[in-house]
């Protein structure tokens, strides 16, 4: 397999793929569906709690974090992993340019993350939240600012 073949954040002779994205997307459903135990209903965010995530509310961080690792897995199912020549972008596999990769990457686990809202509405012990929405939107954009700076460090470290 070629390097041309391989995602700038997959170990070598592995090949980009929706895989893995899907796969994280699949525990994520059917963790958000599952009732929680001492989670009220109709709780969303909440907004209880303590420590540094007490402003997220009991699920929060999960929500941060689960959006997150979506969003970074449909980076590098996306982003070419090439170098940029000029106004062209060389090697990789992915489909689309590093910014052009973002916002799908973005787009993608916001779009999915909303659509879990939605689904969990006519759950008895879930709620809609637009607060558990915008932090999915959050984790997925600091789950592709994270990526963008570990390829960042890795480049400079090359």
């Amino acid at each position: 397999m070629t390097d041309a073949e391989r995602s700038p954040l997959a170990p070598a002779g592995r090949r980009r793929s929706w895989f893995p994205f899907l796969g994280v997307a699949a525990v994520v459903l059917v963790a958000s569906v599952v009732p929680v135990p001492d989670l009220a209903v109709g709780g969303g965010s909440g907004g209880e709690g303590t420590g540094p995530f007490a402003v997220l509310g009991p699920t929060g961080a999960f929500h941060l974090v689960g959006y997150a690792a979506l969003a970074a897995l449909a980076y590098r199912a996306t982003a070419t992993g090439g170098r940029e020549t000029g106004s062209r972008v060389t090697e990789g596999r992915g489909v689309a340019s590093p910014a052009v990769a973002g916002a799908v990457a973005v787009a993608a686990a916001t779009g999915f993350g909303f659509g879990v809202e939605l689904v969990q509405a006519p759950i008895p012990w879930r709620s809609f939240a637009w607060g558990d929405a915008a932090v999915n939107a959050v984790g997925a954009a600091v789950g592709v600012a994270t990526v963008w700076a570990f390829v960042a460090l890795r480049r400079v470290a090359q």
